[in-house]
């Protein structure tokens, strides 16, 4: 009997969810970046003809939402989990999740033996959590919104940041610098789809028209700059409609070493006990390390995983903005895990 409802949640997952493929995904993006800085071959999942790169990063704009809105892209894999410091520091460091080990915002501090917090907590250096070095070169340009938990954490990764202070600023700044400067590589960070998505929802108007405007002005940039720069557009995650909120309790604590990390779509657990029984009765599969170390794409895993088979939140953590979110991700489903991918050049 149990076998059967594992085999039965088991079949749902899939049905639900998909597996990240790392042969086509932001990993393998920044595998080709990194060569054509550095004149390697590619990998062949996007042909970067220029030696300068700019990477516009559009948080929250998952391929289901770019094509409702009228985006021709190519259509890639984000990593698991969908968690936006997961796929910065992959993108940066040009390693998968499985190796430089950041699983989400709430991460395990082995050195220090306790869990971090790094929304937002700026005594927390990630750089001394991440397990991979950054390969951008010395001149390389990171733009990112003043005042944000995300610059705090470029600074942190990468050394200095320039603010700006609304998307045509950036892009007005970006293209100075780059008639200026002339930098090997730069790196834009939007966080408006994903800011007004969680807020919305990902089909709602004000996500849609977010989505539109910022993408109008991604791919002016991508047309002004496309003679020296190859400009490359992707999205770190997309988002699920929110449909609830599910609680779950202390007696957690009963099953797993240590309280949950990650975030609220994927819970991250290290436990010397199996605790997919207990997980199940919230509905949730139990990912195990060797599942893991499969799917982030290295040895830098927890021992386990609870991923959601629906569209609700699930949290330990007690998050009032977040549980009133009408968009999220962080977990498997298609609308998490498929991203676009642009390039303009000439």
């Amino acid at each position: 009997m149990l076998f059967r409802k594992f085999f039965l949640r088991l079949i749902l997952f899939t049905h639900m969810n998909v597996e990240p493929n790392l042969n086509r995904s932001v990993y393998t993006l920044a595998l080709e970046i990194r060569n054509a800085l550095y004149g390697r071959s590619p990998v062949g999942i996007s042909d970067l003809d220029k030696d300068r790169i700019a990477l516009v990063l559009v948080d929250g704009l998952g391929y289901s939402l770019a094509e409702k809105v009228g985006i021709r892209a190519e259509k890639i894999h984000s990593v698991f989990p969908t968690i936006t410091v997961t796929v910065l520091t992959t993108l940066l460091t040009a390693t998968p999740p499985g190796i430089h080990g950041i699983m989400g915002w709430r991460v395990l501090n082995r050195r220090e033996g306790r869990i971090d917090n790094l929304l937002g907590n700026q005594d927390v250096e990630l750089r001394n959590l991440v397990q991979a070095e950054p390969y951008l070169p010395r001149d390389s340009v990171i733009l990112a919104p003043a005042g944000r938990p995300s610059s705090t954490l470029f600074k942190s990764l990468v050394g200095n940041v320039t603010a700006y202070y609304s998307p045509w600023d950036a892009f007005t700044q970006a293209k100075e610098i780059a008639e200026r400067k002339n930098p090997r590589f730069m790196f834009i960070y939007l966080p408006f789809v994903d800011s007004v998505s969680h807020h919305f929802g990902p089909y709602s108007e004000n996500t849609m028209r977010t989505a539109m405007e910022v993408y109008r002005l991604v791919e002016t940039f991508g047309r002004d700059l496309s003679e020296k720069y190859s400009v490359v557009m992707t999205a770190d995650h997309g988002h699920v409609p929110i449909e609830g909120n599910v609680m779950i309790g202390n007696d957690i604590l009963d099953h797993v070493d240590l309280p949950p990390f990650g975030d609220h779509r994927n819970l991250m657990l290290m436990s010397r006990r199996d605790p997919s029984e207990y997980l199940s009765k919230y509905g949730l599969i139990t990912l195990n390390r060797e599942k893991l170390k499969e799917l982030t794409g290295g040895e830098n895993v927890p021992d386990y995983a609870g991923v959601p088979q629906d569209n609700r939140l699930y949290s330990y953590w007690r998050d009032e903005e977040e549980m009133g979110y009408r968009g999220s991700h962080g977990g498997m489903t298609r609308e998490e895990i498929e991203i676009p991918l642009v390039v303009w050049q000439k």
